[in-house]
Order: structure tokens, then C-alpha cells, then sequence
């Protein structure tokens, strides 16, 4: 473990000599909450009945949240595993002490967590100055421990759907569109387009109990009434983490026998 985070360290502290790309990609993100705010307080101010669903702060703070954790980069797993594949550099990769697996998880991680903590820097200052904290049933020091928690279940969660996205391309050669299937899955039910709370019941339904919505549980964690749907979000998290976990599992090792057979 010590050597997993260390490897992210010197991943992370490389990947700062990259400023440019960082300011960036920051300025993208601070010119996305800037129109976000703009946008809903526009949305509200002609539909009030929407506040009824999802006050404005909450609203704000869901959209926010999703593109801070956007920015930690495992969606990108997917794009290095289908460049290894048609390159062939893949059974390079697969000599070295780490698994292959492990060594694509922890370099995303470190070239992500520093994008990924300026934009939740980014994300929290400019909402609280703005629209303040959003309304919550629970208190403070109990939902930002329920946060952190679903946060690291979630990126488990999401981590294992990219990989398998990635996996995938050992048989179809190029698994982008596997990537693109399961990315706007993610993105629809995990509501970076529109909060969850304004889609039907149903779709609320199937948001929340899929793993394309679970991956992305810490948008849900900013509606009101979360506290009543805390269990059920973790627990919806950590069935789908077995189940890809085991499915993991099974597609790596066919992949490594058929690597060797080819080899």
C-alpha cells in the first residue's frame, strides 16, 4: 500500500510540472460554474415550482460536485487501455512488478488528484460565496463524513467500469465504443446534464440503483432529503462494486490467458 501511494506521489508531483495544462483545465471548470450558476438561477426564476423538487443552492452544488470529481481522470483508464492494445505496448506493461491493471489505476490517480483538488477547492469556495451551503436534514460534520465515504465507494465503483471498458478491447480491438455507451450512461444517470431530481420518479428510480448512477453518488449526497436515501446509495454502491469487482476478476484472467496464448 505504501508503495501504491508512493507511486502516485511521484506520478502527481511529475504531472505539476504541467501548470499550464492544470490553469487550464481550472479555468474550464470555474467558466462551467459560473455558467452553471447563471443558467439555473435563470431556470428558477422562470419555473419556481422546480425549488419544490430541488432548492437552487442544492441544484447548483449536485452540478458542481460532478465535474470536480470529473476531473480525477478515471474515465480515462479506458482511452489508455485502447491505446496500449492498438499500439501493442500492452505486453510491455504486462512485465513489470504491478499488475497492469494497478499501474493504469494509480497513474490516472496521479495525474488526476491534483486537477481534481483544485476543482473542489474551486467548486466549494465559489458556491458557498455565492449561493452559501446547500439545505441539508442532517448536520454538517455527519454529511461531509457521509460524503468522503460515498466519494472513495463511488470512485472504487467507477474505477472498475472503466476498466472493464478498457478490458473489453482485448476482444473488440478497440473498445471506444463501449467507452462512449457507458460514459454517457454515467453522465446522464449520474446527473451532470440535469439533476436527478427533476427526472420522473422512475428514472429517479433507475439513477439511483444503477451502477452508472452509483459511480456518481456524490451528486445525489447534495439533494435535501439525503439523509433518507444514504443507506440505500451506499449499499447500491458497494452490490455493484462486488459484482464488477468478480466480473474484474474473470475478464482479467481470460485476458492474461490470452495474452500468453498469442504471445
Amino acid at each position: 500500500m505504501t508503495k501504491w501511494f508512493y507511486y502516485i506521489y511521484i506520478i502527481a508531483k511529475n504531472s505539476f510540472s504541467e501548470k499550464k495544462k492544470i490553469i487550464f483545465q481550472m479555468f474550464n471548470h470555474v467558466f462551467f460554474l459560473v455558467f452553471n450558476l447563471y443558467l439555473y438561477r435563470h431556470v428558477y426564476e422562470l419555473v419556481p415550482s422546480v425549488a419544490d423538487k430541488l432548492p437552487y443552492a442544492n441544484a447548483v452544488w449536485s452540478m458542481s460536485m460532478y465535474f470536480a470529481v470529473f476531473w480525477l481522470g478515471l474515465n480515462g483508464i479506458e482511452k489508455v487501455f485502447r491505446q496500449d492494445i492498438l499500439s501493442g505496448n500492452v505486453e510491455i506493461y504486462m512485465l513489470r512488478p504491478i499488475s497492469y491493471i494497478w499501474q493504469k489505476i494509480l497513474t490516472q490517480l496521479g495525474q488526476g488528484i491534483l486537477p481534481f483538488i483544485s476543482a473542489t477547492v474551486f467548486s466549494v469556495s465559489i458556491n458557498y460565496f455565492v449561493v452559501g451551503l446547500p439545505s441539508m436534514n442532517i448536520s454538517m460534520p455527519l454529511w461531509i463524513m457521509s460524503l468522503i465515504l460515498i466519494f472513495l465507494l463511488s470512485q472504487i465503483l467507477i474505477t472498475f467500469l472503466y476498466v472493464l471498458c478498457g478490458l473489453s478491447g482485448f476482444w473488440l480491438q478497440n473498445s471506444e465504443s463501449m467507452y462512449f455507451v457507458t460514459s454517457k450512461l454515467v453522465m446522464i444517470l449520474g446527473g451532470a446534464w440535469v439533476p436527478i431530481a427533476f427526472f420522473p420518479e422512475f428514472l429517479q428510480a433507475i439513477a439511483r440503483f444503477s451502477p452508472f448512477g452509483g459511480a456518481m453518488a456524490l451528486s445525489f449526497a447534495m439533494y435535501p432529503n439525503f439523509d433518507a436515501h444514504f443507506l440505500s446509495i451506499i449499499l447500491n454502491i458497494i452490490f455493484w462494486i462486488a459484482i464488477f469487482a468478480f466480473i474484474t476478476y474473470f475478464v482479467s484472467n481470460k485476458t492474461n490467458r490470452k495474452l500468453a496464448v498469442n504471445g
